[in-house]
């Protein structure tokens, strides 16, 4: 059938697995091609977040790279800066959608659960 072949589901729908929060704060992406660039992170779950340039000059990481993000918190916080690795895997013109890399916690022998 011909209609098998075509996702018949609105295109506002939203496809994620994991509720997004509407929080936003700096981030610094240290992408090995082009060295630390400046982003406004948004769009958080538990799984990526959506970071977008704040200059349109900034470079983007390509999809597919592993970049390492650095989130500043705002200073009356006083929660110290988080370093995350992720990987890029989508790219628009104003920014980039990332997976966070998380990789489960050893125990006191070395062992991931």
């Amino acid at each position: 059938m011909a209609s098998d072949l075509h996702d018949s589901s609105p295109p506002s729908v939203d496809r994620r697995l994991d509720p997004r929060l509407a929080t936003r704060i700096e981030a610094t992406v240290a992408d090995p091609e082009h060295g630390d660039l400046a982003f406004t992170a948004s769009g958080f779950s538990r799984t990526g977040a959506f970071l977008r340039r704040r200059d349109p000059d900034t470079p983007l990481p390509r999809v597919g790279s592993r970049i390492e993000i650095v989130f500043s918190w705002p200073l009356e916080t006083d929660i110290p800066p988080v370093r995350v690795e992720a990987t890029v895997i989508r790219r628009s013109e104003d920014g980039v959608g990332v997976r966070f890399e998380i990789r489960p916690e050893k125990d006191s022998a070395g062992r991931a659960p």
